[in-house]
């Protein structure tokens, strides 16, 4: 029983001590308070950035200007004194900051001080400058009261006896985020500080400070994730530009050089993989010049702008290419469209997709070049265009236009190979289109995730930057200032959004690349059907025939067996290797026919090539 009860107080002690501790300061509210126009003509008049003070029947602003001629002293007493910021605390101390209540009802007034927030307090006096103390004392309370002085975070006040709220709370001032400063040294703390005398001007030139006023600015890369989550983003950027630069390089030299026929789907492929060529070398290109970190100056202080080459430069290539890839896209999806809709007409337009395509994309890159608006992008890994508008018009807009047309005719293909499959009653026919299908829609999703990702952004910016206040309270208060971030996308977000811009090389390399057509384009190539090539394949040849002379007779005729399967599926004589290079598009079927015909048995409008050449028009479903 006595353990019971025990127990019991043990219990109601640690109940009451949490009550204790949670419980909240209830200020007391002076009477004689009154809010007072600041009389001006003191040390404290360039750092203070509002004109209502506090007075009360003790504290009156003739005391508390006599008081602040010791701020002046502050200037000679060391370099942490003489700082913006140890300005700011003493003098929102001797001039508190006023604000009013007023009850509607009654018109009856109270005033209330908005106090220094301790933290502030206590940096600027155990840290920046000691000799504070004497004018501030960070555990002082206030007059004939309990009250703290310096509130942790906030005053609250009970006003139910003048008609209002039981917790009307007053958030405490923070000094160092006072719009305003003097002839003396900010302290940014972990930030960096940049003199300026012209905002505007210095952030045209890449700088972003944390207010209007102040020289403190904020670092990059912008402090939405961690260093490490940085460098992770980058690693990803870095990697995916090589590998789809690669991959898009291999599939134009397959189509586009190697290829002894070229087919005009070859050509638009040849356009579009070219596009996303560039576009992967403008990441390549930074990656050299020593990776998304380069395009960063001043200790991170600066981002760089279209003074700097290396920004305008690349950003220049992937404005270009981004366009070219775009128009190329939503050319290939209508060419697919058409060639399935009108399988007994043949479609050449080339000779004006070419120059109207080049023009366009031209004009969209020139135009941000000519008006110096190519930059880095905060938050991302590369330069690009400046400004929303300029964005708009020149990217976003012709980007959901291509989307829209690009989804009618992805539609209009489905439609097309239903009524195949259904008059044909042959589901194995979809298999053909699969591939140029499956290249289509998968950089239509990734187009439209850059599409709703931007304009999600975009929704966020005001948020994104109205917490940088919040930010810089946070760098000037926290134990551990290096993870304080500003709160923005989720790094997955942000992570997909850079591998979609990254992505393209890779998609097609594997869908394009690795096809019987591609093996035998390269085998019929002459770079291995040179003499060098010969030769080499004539050495590996005779070490593989003295490898298979030693096995038994059984294995060797099993390894014949495979060999001779192997060379037949790949010879330019075998015909179902030839079929696989036919283009199913350039038909001439009658229109009564036409859907009772499957795909894969339609034939080659122009004479069929020989079985020992490449087929001139080829099935994009093996690309």
């Amino acid at each position: 029983m006595k353990n019971r009860n025990f127990l019991l107080y043990i219990i109601f002690f640690i109940f009451f001590l949490i009550q204790t501790l949670n419980s909240q300061q209830i200020y007391s509210i002076d009477k004689t308070a009154k809010c007072e126009p600041y009389i001006g003509e003191t040390p404290c008049d360039e750092f203070l950035d509002y004109d209502s003070i506090y007075t009360t029947a003790t504290q009156t602003q003739a005391g508390s200007k006599s008081l602040s001629s010791n701020v002046d002293l502050l200037k000679v007493l060391g370099e942490g004194c003489n700082s913006i910021n140890t300005f700011r605390t003493a003098c929102s101390f001797l001039f508190p900051k006023c604000v009013e209540y007023k009850n509607n009802n009654t018109n009856e007034v109270a005033a209330f001080p908005v106090l220094t927030c301790n933290a502030q307090c206590v940096n600027t006096t155990n840290k920046s400058c000691k000799e504070t103390g004497f004018i501030i004392n960070c555990d002082k309370n206030v007059t004939n009261t309990t009250d703290p002085l310096f509130p942790i975070k906030n005053q609250i006040y009970n006003l139910t006896s003048i008609g209002g709220s039981d917790n009307y709370t007053i958030e405490c001032n923070n000094p160092y985020l006072e719009n305003g400063w003097g002839g003396v040294e900010e302290d940014c703390f972990i930030l960096k500080r940049h003199p300026s005398t012209d905002h505007a001007a210095d952030e045209k030139k890449g700088y972003l400070f944390v207010n209007e006023k102040s020289n403190c600015v904020i670092p990059n890369p912008v402090p939405l994730f961690t260093d490490k989550q940085w460098t992770q983003l980058y690693n990803l950027s870095n990697v995916l530009s090589v590998l789809s630069c690669l991959g898009a390089l291999y599939l134009f030299i397959t189509y586009n050089v190697v290829n002894p026929k070229i087919s005009q789907y070859d050509k638009m492929h040849g356009f579009f993989n070219f596009s996303i060529f560039l576009q992967s070398l403008s990441g390549v290109i930074i990656l050299f010049a020593g990776g998304p970190r380069s395009l960063i100056h001043d200790d991170g202080a600066r981002i760089s702008v279209w003074e700097d080459p290396l920004c305008s430069s690349t950003g220049f290539i992937f404005q270009l290419s981004s366009i070219m890839a775009i128009e190329w896209w939503v050319l290939m999806a209508f060419d697919l469209w058409y060639r399935l809709h009108f399988t007994n007409k043949r479609l050449n337009l080339m000779k004006f997709y070419v120059p109207f395509t080049i023009t366009l994309a031209l004009v969209f890159s020139i135009v941000p070049l000519a008006t110096k608006n190519y930059r880095m992008i905060r938050g991302n890994m590369h330069c690009w265009v400046n400004t929303t508008k300029l964005q708009n018009g020149l990217f976003w807009i012709p980007l959901g236009i291509a989307l829209f047309i690009g989804t009618c005719f992805l539609v209009g293909v489905i439609i097309e190979i239903y009524k195949v499959v259904r008059a044909s009653k042959r589901g194995g026919v979809f298999l053909l289109e699969v591939k140029p299908i499956l290249n289509i829609v998968l950089i239509f999703f990734t187009f439209l995730y850059l599409f709703a990702f931007n304009f999600y952004m975009n929704d966020q910016g005001d948020i994104v930057y109205g917490q940088i206040p919040d930010y810089f309270k946070c760098v000037s208060t926290s134990d551990k200032p290096q993870d304080c971030v500003i709160k923005g996308p989720s790094i997955g977000s942000l992570g997909f959004f850079i591998f979609c811009i990254r992505i393209y090389g890779v998609y097609c390399f594997f869908l394009q690349g690795l096809t019987p057509r591609a093996k035998k384009i390269w085998k019929k190539s002459w770079l291995l059907n040179n003499k060098l090539a010969k030769y080499v394949k004539k050495s590996l040849d005779s070490s593989s025939t003295s490898s298979t002379n030693a096995n038994t007779s059984s294995t060797k005729d099993t390894s014949k067996m495979g060999m001779t399967t192997m060379d037949s599926s790949l010879s330019a004589n075998n015909p179902s290797d030839d079929e696989e290079d036919y283009d199913p598009y350039h038909v001439k079927v009658s229109t009564k026919n036409r859907l009772s015909t499957s795909l894969k048995d339609i034939k080659i409008a122009s004479t069929p090539n020989e079985g020992n050449e490449i087929s001139d028009n080829t099935t994009p479903g093996n690309n």
